[in-house]
């Protein structure tokens, strides 16, 4: 960190936070991955944070834009406190009474920067908030020579989430988006993206990335909360003269998208969720190489970096679908066991009867007693043992069902608004801020392991749109608390049981952003159950999810959910027949490769050819897995979206040095049997192409051109798929 004259500038991993100062003190004018950035107009300074109270003023288009706040600019910088990986800033406001403390952690070895803000009531009566930013960010995409609404000035890239479609990324302009010049005046909108609820990636990622098409850098970040929240980008411009740039606000504390209030008492205080922040020189692929570098930073910092990429077995996926009994399950478990896999996790049923639906009994946890013959599930798990596999169960830990022994419990065990309890059915939702719950459930969990269990996959198929009201707080802070009263049970069973394997499931990928994934190993990245679907939802998820914690479904021989009541179907001969060439199962098992292999099927069915094929896929993964656990992701053709049956496909995980990638490969429906991925930091360079997979019998051809940095790829049927190793030979090619 240096100081330039009576200003500040933070300086981290080729990042720059300018600082220049006003009569109330520093206050941040610009945000660039270059240190002296060439700015033909300048932004309009301001406190890195936004905060509203009730009974003052909002501020500029209150209805409109959360970013325009006015107390800011009352408030006296107090402090500034710095090491190597902290900076703190403390303003204080002159009259009210009211401090805000700005921490921003340096993050090693990533351009990215968590932040995160707290209010304190430094007076002698009740201060009530309403609005309270996590980050704010002025004076982006300054420089270059077209202003900030130009067509080609600025593109941002954000992700549409559904059941079964996650990561569906698009990119529009900021007029696209909303965001353009009306007049002379500042502008009164943004471009605006929220959540409401538990479902937190449900309807949209919480992370945008903002490309500077001119001067190819671009801005970054993630809200890491499981519970409301919104970001905007906007235009802070100046009533006066010309001056305004484009701004980043990120909250999950705001009066207005999901009712936030907050009611600080005199020396109380209220810290908002964190935001993962950062800029660099490139396009959204150098953008999500520093987010990957910063979310493999968060999961060491959890202790959550080991055991990683293990490979499971799942019975649920086009499987039994929540159907399990000892008849069923032996075949699964000897094939799991055969093809390599190390964990064997049983789904839904296990703890419902034969006749009743397992919906009915969510909440207790005690083993069927007519599905798992007379030696139990205790027998069912010992011999997941014996096979050299440790076992898994599923749960959804924070719900209980009306027909569960557990519903009995008082209602203090549940989260209620207007005086019942959230939900009904098959789930109500329990109250983690309770010590009886989190009691009731550490004991089932003890009971679990003390039978060999070593993997939970813990689902979540319902959100909530609020918290409980009888504390008297807001809708959307009880909300925010019951999600940290879950984070903080799960962090306790990881200390307890530290062999213990944690996979996040929200019916798919419906919570799973990072406030969530810094306590859990593992994520699931989708319920699709269409296996050519796949490649579009895992290379956009790749974004946004660890390669090591994305568990990818691999589900060669799949009895679709359509076909539940005709089992019978798998053994006939229309369906062998679709099988027999093994392009199936060598699709299916690409896409679990990309990610933390997640297997699933009726492996039992498998002829030789396709057995094999199996095998060699778990045989491989076993030794590129430390490959994938220091990768980033790159995309050679974009992102595919999922809807898009005439293409092709293309996800690489590069090594950080780039002189390594696995690269996927998927002709979709496509009618062009020749496709050319672009490896644009390859250009130039020597390379050895091989395919890795399948390794014989299969084989595709290929070139590579060097001097254009290119690969181009036949395969000569639709929905084929083959996995590549490219390898720079350290040799650079110069064209005469």
């Amino acid at each position: 960190m240096s100081e330039l004259q009576n200003d500040l500038l933070i300086e981290h991993e080729n990042m720059f936070i300018r600082y220049v100062n006003s009569e109330n003190g520093l206050k941040q004018l610009s945000f660039n991955p270059e240190k002296t950035p060439k700015e033909p107009v300048q932004a309009v300074p301001f406190p890195n944070f936004e905060v509203a109270v009730a009974g003052r003023p909002y501020g500029h288009a209150s209805a409109l834009v959360s970013g325009l706040t006015n107390l800011p600019s009352e408030m006296v910088l107090k402090d500034i406190k710095t090491s190597l990986e902290n900076v703190q800033f403390t303003y204080i406001h002159p009259t009210l009474g009211l401090r805000i403390q700005v921490d921003m952690q340096l993050i090693p070895g990533s351009s990215v920067i968590r932040q995160q803000t707290t209010a304190y009531n430094d007076s002698q009566a009740p201060i009530v908030l309403t609005h309270l930013s996590s980050m704010c960010m002025q004076g982006i995409a300054t420089d270059g020579c077209r202003p900030w609404h130009h067509s080609d000035k600025i593109k941002v890239h954000y992700c549409l989430q559904t059941w079964n479609g996650e990561g569906q990324w698009r990119s529009g302009s900021l007029e696209e988006l909303g965001l353009y010049p009306t007049s002379t005046h500042p502008s009164s909108s943004t471009v605006h993206f929220s959540s409401i609820g538990t479902w937190s990636t449900g309807r949209y990622l919480p992370m945008a990335i903002i490309e500077d098409l001119e001067t190819s850098k671009t801005w970054y970040f993630q809200i890491e909360a499981s519970s409301d929240w919104q970001f905007e980008i906007g235009h802070r411009g100046s009533w006066t003269d010309e001056k305004g740039a484009l701004f980043i606000h990120a909250d999950g504390a705001d009066e207005r998208n999901g009712g936030w209030t907050k009611t600080l008492a005199p020396g109380e205080s209220f810290t908002s969720i964190p935001v993962a922040f950062g800029c660099c020189k490139g396009d959204l692929t150098a953008a999500v190489k520093e987010l990957t570098s910063y979310r493999r930073y968060i999961l060491k910092q959890q202790y959550l970096d080991q055991r990683l990429c293990p490979i499971v077995y799942n019975d649920y996926m086009n499987t039994l679908w929540g159907n399990p009994t000892r008849e069923k399950l032996i075949p699964l478990i000897d094939s799991a066991s055969e093809a390599g896999c190390e964990y064997f996790c049983i789904d839904a049923g296990w703890f419902g009867g034969k006749e009743a639906s397992w919906g009915d009994g969510l909440g207790d946890w005690n083993p069927s007693d007519d599905r798992f013959g007379e030696d139990g599930l205790q027998g069912v798990l010992e011999y997941i043992k014996l096979k050299n596999m440790h076992p898994g169960l599923w749960l959804e830990m924070e719900v209980c069902g009306e027909k569960a022994e557990l519903a009995k419990k008082p209602d203090a065990w549940f989260i209620q608004r207007y005086g019942v309890r959230i939900g009904g059915g098959a789930r109500w939702f329990l109250n983690y801020e309770n010590a009886d719950v989190r009691s009731y459930m550490h004991h089932v969990i003890e009971r679990l392991v003390a039978m060999g269990v070593r993997f939970i996959k813990n689902d979540y198929n319902l959100g909530m749109n609020a918290g409980d009201e009888r504390a008297g707080l807001s809708a959307s802070e009880s909300l925010m608390n019951s999600v940290l009263a879950f984070y903080r049970f799960i962090d306790e069973v990881r200390s307890r049981h530290p062999d213990l394997i944690l996979e996040n499931c929200g019916s798919g990928a419906m919570r799973s952003d990072y406030g969530v994934l810094s306590h859990f190993h593992m994520q699931s990245s989708s319920d699709q159950e269409d296996y050519t679907q796949y490649p579009s939802i895992l290379g956009g998820s790749l974004a946004a999810v660890l390669p090591e914690q994305l568990g990818i479904w691999a589900y060669p021989y799949p009895l679709l959910h359509g076909d539940i009541a005709h089992p019978e179907r798998m053994e006939q001969g229309y369906y062998m027949q679709s099988m027999q060439d093994g392009e199936q199962t060598i699709f299916n098992m690409i896409n679990g490769m990309c990610g933390s292999l997640y297997l699933s099927g009726h492996l039992n069915y498998a002829d030789p050819l396709n057995k094999a094929l199996i095998h060699e896929a778990v045989s491989l993964y076993k030794k590129e897995r430390e490959h994938i656990q220091s990768s980033y992701p790159l995309w050679p053709l974009g992102f595919t979206r999922i809807n898009a049956k005439n293409s092709w496909a293309c996800v690489g995980l590069s090594s950080c040095n780039n002189d390594r990638i696995l690269l996927a490969v998927w002709r979709l429906g496509s009618s062009e049997a020749y496709q050319t991925l672009p490896l644009q930091m390859w250009q130039g360079k020597s390379a050895t192409v091989k395919q890795i997979y399948p390794s014989q019998g299969y084989e595709s051809q290929y070139y590579y051109n060097e001097a254009k940095g290119c690969l181009t790829v036949h395969l000569d049927k639709t929905y084929q798929a083959r996995y590549y190793e490219i390898r720079y030979d350290g040799i650079y090619f110069q064209q005469n």
